[in-house]
């Protein structure tokens, strides 16, 4: 399940051309050279490193090319951050996006300075987790980081997509091991986009993310059947809730016989069950909720619950409490709630 969107900022997120051209033509002057007034050539330096465009566009090579990409930063500040426009509908698509409970982050090229100034200085300052870019020197790949950006949101590579609008884009999120989405508003697929997924109005993002905050029944024979108005787990927001189980035994509908080690080793397969069916496991449990007819039994229920929580390098977060009785007489009843 997709829990966070990466997106790109020159030519995806913002409109960001006319400070990047700007700056460029005050580079070339500094420099000399004859400012390039060809803006659809111009477009190559919107998504690859700077040094790769001044390679592209005015021919520069080696150290001429990086020291121009550092004159360039130095004009940016002034000439480039501020300048920039929305593309229309995708400022309140971006709003409905993480209302709808996705994390939302911004994976550039761009100097991470400055990607993180102009986001600040814009209208998705409130909605942006996470701001990552390029270093100084200009050696981070996309790959790279897409990487840190997902990292830095605690997400799986399963669980992202990065949204772009450039061949770079798209090679980063193949050699980060991540889904892409490419954009047709934006400068790098002057051909089309190819044979990547590709939407061509912000609107479209709405449709294919419908959000992750939908509630949505998890149901199994290898668990007990719910035995009253309840589901046996629910998703819901990127979190698994499991409803108390109880020492029944799925294929007889029978409390499992024994003492209450027995009893709880019953809880803990149904539970595993649960888990299963969710594509979830043990170690992304967060807490567990134990509930005792008899505290005396504390120990014997520990020792089985130690036992399934072995191979967790961190363990869930717990409350355990003696009840005056529990469905069906048993001994032991345990609730546990998990990240998916």
């Amino acid at each position: 399940m997709v829990r966070a969107l990466l997106f790109d900022l020159d030519g995806t997120l913002l409109d960001t051309s006319k400070g990047i051209f700007r700056t460029a033509d005050k580079t070339a002057l500094a420099l000399g050279l004859t400012p390039c007034r060809d803006y659809e050539k111009y477009a190559q330096f919107v998504g690859p490193p700077l040094h790769v465009g001044f390679n592209k566009v005015y021919g520069l090579s080696g150290e001429d090319a990086y020291n121009a990409s550092r004159i360039y930063k130095s004009f940016y500040p002034e000439t480039g951050i501020g300048v920039y426009e929305y593309y229309d509908g995708l400022l309140d698509v971006v709003k409905e996006l993480k209302r709808r409970g996705y994390l939302i982050a911004v994976a550039t090229l761009k100097n991470e300075n400055a990607a993180k100034k102009m986001i600040a200085s814009s209208r998705f300052s409130s909605l942006i987790d996470v701001v990552h870019g390029s270093d100084e020197a200009e050696v981070m790949t996309k790959k790279d980081v897409v990487l840190l950006s997902l990292r830095s949101l605690g997400v799986d590579k399963n669980d992202a997509i990065l949204i772009g609008d450039s061949e770079s884009d798209e090679t980063g999120a193949r050699e980060a091991g991540i889904a892409f989405l490419a954009v047709s508003w934006g400068f790098g697929f002057p051909k089309g986009c190819g044979n990547s997924d590709h939407i061509d109005s912000p609107e479209e993002l709405l449709e294919i993310f419908g959000g992750i905050n939908m509630i949505e029944k998890i149901e199994t024979k290898s668990a007990p059947a719910a035995i009253g108005p309840y589901s046996q787990a629910v998703k819901a927001n990127g979190m698994l809730f499991c409803s108390g189980q109880i020492p029944i035994d799925p294929a007889t509908g029978d409390i499992v016989k024994g003492d209450v080690k027995a009893q709880a080793e019953q809880v803990f397969k149904n539970i595993k069950a649960l888990l299963d069916e969710a594509g979830c496991d043990e170690g992304r449990i967060v807490k567990a909720t134990v509930f005792l007819k008899n505290m005396d039994d504390f120990a014997a229920v520990n020792e089985v619950y130690a036992s399934f929580f072995e191979k967790c390098a961190i363990l869930p977060a717990r409350s355990a409490v003696a009840v005056q009785k529990l469905p069906k007489d048993v001994m032991v009843e345990i609730e546990v709630i998990a990240l998916l």
